[in-house]
């Protein structure tokens, strides 16, 4: 069976390289971000932007977005994602996909006050799975939460 046939020659892990590959092109694209670095040598890369904090709408020493993505078992498979951000004093937030108790579906929000208060969570639904699209959509939705801040 063809189908058969595409999953066997099928590669999880190459498969999510290549995705790490178009967001790292799309966060060195982005206007708020200074500087992207990935794929470092351990078993879960990732995609690390630095953002410039003269470009943010709020004062702070440092900021980051991580992305973590695995693109699944399968080719027909959803993807797993993670954009997190994090302020060095500030907001520690995230877009995620995947599964999660604490939701309904597989995409959801999280967002903490600071590092001793425990995650609150929230559904939230993207228009598209495809990495390079997502960098944009998450990157918008960041931008909208510090200018609410």
């Amino acid at each position: 069976m063809a189908g058969d046939d595409r999953d066997r020659s099928y590669d999880a892990g190459a498969a999510s390289h290549r995705a790490l590959r178009a967001i790292r092109r799309e966060l060195e694209r982005h206007p708020l971000v200074a500087s992207v670095r990935g794929f470092p040598a351990e078993t879960r890369p990732r995609v690390v932007a630095e953002l410039d904090p003269h470009r943010l709408d709020r004062a702070v020493g440092s900021a980051t977005v991580t992305v973590r993505w695995f693109a699944g078992e399968t080719a027909a498979s959803d993807p797993e994602f993670a954009f997190h951000y994090s302020e060095a004093d500030g907001i520690d937030c995230g877009w995620h996909f995947g599964p999660n108790p604490h939701v309904d579906g597989r995409g959801h929000f999280q967002e903490r006050a600071d590092a001793t208060e425990a995650y609150r969570y929230e559904a939230e639904e993207f228009g598209t799975l495809v990495p390079a699209r997502v960098v944009w959509e998450v990157m918008q939705a960041l931008e909208e939460r510090i200018e609410e801040g």
